[in-house]
């Protein structure tokens, strides 16, 4: 016997016990387990600070999965007949159970956009071609009892018809195309942005394509239950480490996410760290913006900061910003030659100060400047090294701008 034989035989044999009333514990057991810690994640994120439009998309998605997870638990109560068999029952615990399952491929897709920032639900065209697929499974469910799309209708009311694959394919639309988009932008992005892209708009969806047509190829084994709680756990760990490596006041990198990134580049082997500069950014004289103005508007000018920086990021250098902590921000980027360096400090300040004068503040905002360029066999070969050759001279860039200062005054 050849080893693809023997394994189709075990699935046979795996499948023709779990047809039997003996799955019911089993499955009931699995549903119970999904839907609890289902119920503490939508908890948390219930009294969650965070409430953007990724996360609220989520919560969403989490109470749909609930309701898909009790709905699997009511129809193998139908299947073992505790709650009486008629073909209405078996209809409706059917057809809520597929329906929840398509709402949560609907959702699913419209996370992912929103996770990545994405604008292509903004168009009413596409919003409107995203969710067919939606609706004509509504409309399908709805029209079953009236119609012969479904004719066993006593016994596997949704997995009978000569539809039903149809109907469960087309709603893998979500999931196979948020798969697709979200490596197509990868694709496109930068080796900077790559290793800051969040990595859920890829797996999310991807258990998904793989547990979906287990399920519907038999619906008693609960592969899907499984699928959805390692998903939303995957999800919340990469939430869970996104909020370590992420500022909460300008949403870039903070401290830790830079030490991440730089010890990424500087131990991988595909990396060439030999052109790599950190450059060390501070606002000048923060402290009497919070004196005179308040610690609120020291904070705007903080989001600011992050904001010109970002725009520089996208639409001048490919570079990996963060905040590394009160009112300093670094940047690490590859520089070829010294023209390329002095261009790189003098769009950062040019950047800086439009993004100043387009806010029309009440004072001037001007910053300081260090650097350390990365070389084998000295200091600056580690991060360490790295951060306190730039600190170094970001300090003597400001203490030689108080001397100037003193100096015009007298």
């Amino acid at each position: 016997m050849t080893t693809a034989s023997a394994i189709l035989r075990a699935w046979e044999e795996g499948t023709a016990v779990f047809n039997t009333t003996g799955y019911s514990f089993f499955k009931i057991e699995a549903h119970v387990v999904c839907t609890l810690v289902l119920i503490i994640l939508f908890n948390y994120q219930l009294h969650s600070s965070d409430q953007t439009e990724p996360r609220i998309a989520w919560f969403r998605l989490v109470f749909v999965q609930i309701l898909y997870c009790i709905s699997g638990i009511v129809r193998v109560l139908v299947d073992i007949n505790i709650i009486p068999k008629s073909p209405l029952s078996q209809y409706l615990g059917s057809a809520v159970n597929f329906g929840l399952f398509v709402c949560i491929c609907w959702l699913l897709f419209v996370y992912v956009e929103l996770y990545q920032k994405s604008t292509l639900m903004n168009s009413l065209k596409n919003k409107i071609l995203a969710v067919s697929p939606l609706i004509f499974t509504v409309i399908m469910l709805i029209i079953i009892p009236f119609t012969s799309l479904h004719s066993e209708v006593a016994d596997e009311i949704m997995s009978s018809g000569k539809f039903f694959i149809f109907m469960f394919l087309m709603n893998l639309i979500y999931p196979l195309a948020s798969l697709i988009l979200s490596i197509m932008r990868r694709r496109k992005m930068t080796k900077y942005e790559r290793g800051t892209i969040p990595v859920t708009a890829i797996y999310y969806p991807a258990i998904f394509l793989v547990c979906g047509p287990l399920q519907a190829f038999n619906w008693r084994v609960p592969f899907l239950c499984y699928a959805i709680l390692v998903a939303d756990i995957f999800v919340y760990i990469n939430y869970a480490d996104s909020l370590v490596s992420v500022d909460p006041l300008t949403k870039i990198s903070n401290r830790n996410g830079l030490v991440q990134f730089l010890t990424h580049k500087l131990i991988d082997e595909n990396e060439n760290p030999e052109d790599l500069y950190l450059f060390a950014i501070d606002v000048n004289d923060l402290n009497s913006v919070n004196t005179l103005y308040g610690r609120s508007e020291g904070d705007r000018v903080l989001i600011l900061m992050a904001d010109a920086l970002q725009k520089f990021k996208d639409e001048e250098h490919d570079c990996y910003i963060a905040r590394y902590f009160g009112d300093e921000f670094m940047i690490v980027a590859n520089i070829q030659d010294n023209d390329e360096f002095e261009l790189f400090i003098e769009h950062i300040r040019n950047y800086i100060n439009n993004m100043a004068m387009s806010e029309n503040l009440a004072y001037r905002l001007r910053v300081n400047i260090g650097w350390a360029k990365y070389e084998k066999y000295s200091r600056t070969e580690t991060i360490s090294g790295l951060i306190e050759e730039a600190d170094k001279i970001l300090n003597e860039k400001k203490e030689q701008r108080k001397f100037q200062t003193i100096w015009k005054n007298n």
